[in-house]
């Protein structure tokens, strides 16, 4: 950039004719030439801003487009509780359901198990889903009314 100054620097004093008072046009030349050269250079930023946009996965606005993840910034986040999250592989991650849980754990893929194991899982479900038998308990009928017939009827004074 400091070439491009001096280069307009020259020609301006040339062309002004060496004049030594002329320093308000220098001035307003070289103004000219910073102007010249911001325009260059963002001409050049923008033929290549395609091929540099795809060097990040999110763009650099912030639009509505845009998302991003990070912490709730709230104790008490409106009606989500804190919740350990157990995956199919074991591994745990703290998240906020909307159910006050300690613990909430993945569904398994059974396709993924070997057939012993499968066959376990299936069992121990069909015992959770037979019909439980319901034992009605017979009241013992022990009720004497001459024993209490005593309390209803009034004596004689």
């Amino acid at each position: 950039m400091a070439a491009v100054g001096s280069l307009l620097g020259l020609a301006a004093s040339s062309w002004l004719g060496g004049q030594s008072g002329s320093d308000h046009h220098l001035r307003l030349l070289r103004n000219m030439g910073h102007q010249l050269w911001y325009l260059l250079r963002q001409s050049t930023v923008k033929a290549t801003e395609p091929a540099l946009r795809h060097l990040h996965t999110s763009s650099w606005q912030a639009d509505s487009s845009r998302a991003s993840l990070s912490r709730v910034h709230r104790q008490a986040y409106a009606r989500l509780y804190p919740v350990l999250l157990v995956k199919q592989d074991g591994s745990t991650i703290h998240i906020r359901y909307r159910e006050p849980r300690r613990m909430l754990a993945m569904p398994i893929d059974l396709d993924t198990l070997s057939p012993e194991e499968r066959r376990a899982r299936l069992r121990k479900r069909e015992a959770q889903l037979q019909p439980r038998k319901e034992y009605e308990q017979e009241l013992s009928d022990d009720f004497h009314v001459e024993h209490y017939q005593q309390f209803w009827n009034r004596t004689k004074k």
